[in-house]
């Protein structure tokens, strides 16, 4: 009976010793991924970043760079540098439901976090309002951004995914799991905020183009009208040419 005693003893400190040094391995290998995150993008040719949000654990980075009027999003595998204006709609997705979107010219949705609640890893933690009796599990926060490219008309950024970035941590605590689902949560709401700010410039500069395109054939227009009365005047056009032809270019 003893020996039992001693193996159980022995198989939790072991099981605390494996969690703490698995710990200290996952942060580690997060903060290599980190550096090299932030070498790549001091690498990027025309890209320099006014803003940053890494990842959960480092497992990406998205950047703006606001004067060059580009974003990036960096993972291990892939590097994707994407112009301003080819974004046209971005939105949080919390598993398949749509949390808040904002697309050009128009802005769909309610707040972003309202009353999300959420787990992961199998784990199911109570709400923000303290709520037990509220609850659910969540698998994946996401957020999708849908661009002017026919080859990769949409990016999907997994910022909180339980297979991923819960791997192996089953056995902690519900809070650490609902931690890890806010920081990814957080990190939707900042990448979602950036981009909608970009979309609205990119509106306002699309805006003011058409005004003063439309300015200037305002005033092609009144010039050329001009010159038709000038000429009715010198009685080189008859008052129903001169009609006809100004009516051509008001219409």
């Amino acid at each position: 009976m003893d020996g039992w005693i001693v193996f159980i003893v022995l198989l939790f400190v072991g099981a605390i010793v494996w969690g703490i040094v698995s710990g200290i391995n996952d942060r580690q290998e997060a903060k290599e991924r980190g550096m090299k995150f932030d070498e790549r993008i001091r690498h990027i040719s025309g890209f320099t970043p006014s803003q940053i949000v890494n990842g959960v654990l480092n497992l990406y980075v998205f950047a703006v760079d606001k004067n060059h009027r580009k974003v990036a999003y960096i993972k291990e595998d892939k590097e994707t540098i994407i112009p301003f204006e080819d974004i046209i709609s971005v939105e949080i997705m919390e598993d398949n439901a749509t949390l808040a979107s904002k697309s050009t010219m128009r802005t769909v949705g309610g707040a972003v976090v309202g009353g999300a609640l959420a787990g992961g890893a199998g784990a199911v933690v109570g709400g923000l309002s303290g709520d037990t009796n509220m609850k659910k599990k969540v698998s994946l926060v996401q957020v999708k951004m849908r661009l002017r490219d026919i080859d990769n008309p949409t990016i999907a950024i997994n910022c909180y995914d339980c297979k991923t970035m819960t791997s192996g941590q089953e056995a902690k605590t519900d809070s650490l799991l609902w931690g890890i689902y806010k920081q990814g949560l957080e990190h939707a709401r900042q990448i979602t905020d950036l981009v909608s700010v970009i979309i609205d410039d990119v509106d306002r500069s699309d805006r003011h183009s058409v005004l003063s395109t439309a300015a200037s054939n305002s005033g092609s227009i009144a010039e050329e009208i001009a010159k038709l009365a000038e000429l009715k005047d010198k009685g080189i056009l008859t008052d129903e040419e001169f009609s006809a032809q100004k009516a051509k270019l008001l219409s």
